[in-house]
């Protein structure tokens, strides 16, 4: 082989080096790309399941309260009625469904009052300041965090 030869093979050896490292670079971007839109993805999705479930759930909760005041209201002699307990039953799957979900309610009355926690919709008299006197809705949390405030009177 002569020297011209040899030039044009080293060129485009040179050429072809530089393609596929431009090749290679391109591969890394779409890959790092990829990686990203995966996670991406996954957090929509983790994102659309809670804001799915809290769709679901805040409507349970109502029916909840409503199971709450209707067995307070229940008088003692009623108390061991089949019916009552049926009912109950119901309230009770209700409330094992919500466990399911990670939803459980928080406990207020004694607590100090935290407004992360707590909606103060009324003040009384006695008992430790700002200690929670009553809870008038039960609060709520949903995977450890706060979901529904419970609705308190404080005392002042």
């Amino acid at each position: 082989m002569n020297e011209q030869e040899i030039e044009k093979i080293k060129k485009e050896l040179e050429d072809c080096k530089k393609q596929a490292d431009e090749y290679l670079n391109g591969w890394k971007r779409a890959k790092a790309d990829y990686v990203n839109f995966k996670k991406e993805t996954e957090e929509s999705a983790k994102e659309l399941k809670a804001w799915m479930s809290k769709i679901f759930i805040m409507p349970l909760l109502n029916i909840m309260d409503s199971f709450d005041k209707a067995f307070d209201s229940i008088s003692e002699n009623l108390k061991n009625d089949a019916w009552i307990a049926g009912v109950g039953g119901i309230k009770k799957q209700l409330d094992d469904y919500l466990k399911a979900q990670k939803v459980e309610a928080m406990a207020a009355v004694g607590e100090a009052f935290d407004p992360l926690k707590h909606e103060a919709v009324e003040s009384v008299e006695g008992g430790d300041t700002d200690k929670i006197a009553e809870e008038v809705q039960k609060g709520y949390l949903l995977d450890g965090e706060v979901f529904r405030p419970a609705k308190v009177k404080i005392f002042k």
